[in-house]
């Protein structure tokens, strides 16, 4: 979400700048939206990584006793059991989800005037993508009941709710396909209608969509 807040913002301050029409003049939108979700994603990997390591290495510097207040947190890390088969999977859900939700902040960001109604519209994807967390008890019991299968199966909520399955049951293997099936489509489609929105962009510009236009200015 950090990641694609900071691609909120780009596509924002564009659309401010009117920097998205000289763009969207030269570049498919699809690819302009593509190639800022795959920069961002490099980026936000990379900063995850310096931050991991700066926060090992000033406990290992400050001293023994620092070192030692964090090794327990690392010891935590380090005996977690993920079998390895799972690793390509859990990979796989990562970047679909990343991608997704990646597509949902550029609709957002193809919609909003403003930093200010960016977090308005993106909340609303926010939250049920955290859902899984807070049944963290019936994932954990009976994961293949109702209500763990149905959210490791909708888009929204698959990324983590299919994770959490997979670590804890054997999921069937026709769950993991329509879940990531799914997920791929979903992909494709806020890809696609992001895209679209960008190419309407100049009819967005200066005032709040509402969403009763936003059928007629997805087909232009």
């Amino acid at each position: 979400f950090m990641t694609n807040g900071y691609l909120l913002q780009s596509v924002v301050e564009e659309k401010e700048s009117r920097l998205i029409e000289i763009l969207i003049s030269t570049i498919r939108p699809f690819d302009l939206l593509t190639g800022k979700i795959l920069a961002f994603g490099i980026l936000g990997l990379l900063q995850v990584s310096i931050w991991t390591g700066t926060f090992i290495f000033l406990g290992w510097l400050s001293g023994r006793e620092t070192f030692q207040a964090i090794l327990p947190f690392l010891q935590v890390l380090a005996n977690l059991t993920i079998p390895y088969h799972l690793l390509p999977l859990l990979l796989l859900y990562f970047i679909l989800g990343y991608a997704f939700f990646a597509g949902l902040y550029g609709i957002v960001g193809a919609i909003s005037n403003s930093m200010r109604e960016g977090p308005q519209y993106a909340i609303i994807f926010t939250l049920p993508a955290v859902f899984p967390f807070y049944f963290l008890s019936v994932f954990a019991t009976t994961p293949n009941d109702t209500l763990p299968v149905v959210l490791s199966m909708f888009p929204l909520t698959a990324p983590l709710g299919m994770a959490m399955r997979l670590v804890v049951t054997d999921v069937p293997a026709w769950q993991i396909v329509l879940s990531l099936v799914l997920l791929a489509l979903s992909v494709v489609g806020a890809l696609w209608l992001a895209s679209r929105l960008f190419r309407v962009n100049t009819l967005l510009a200066g005032r709040l969509p509402k969403l009763r236009d936003l059928p007629s200015l997805v087909r232009g």
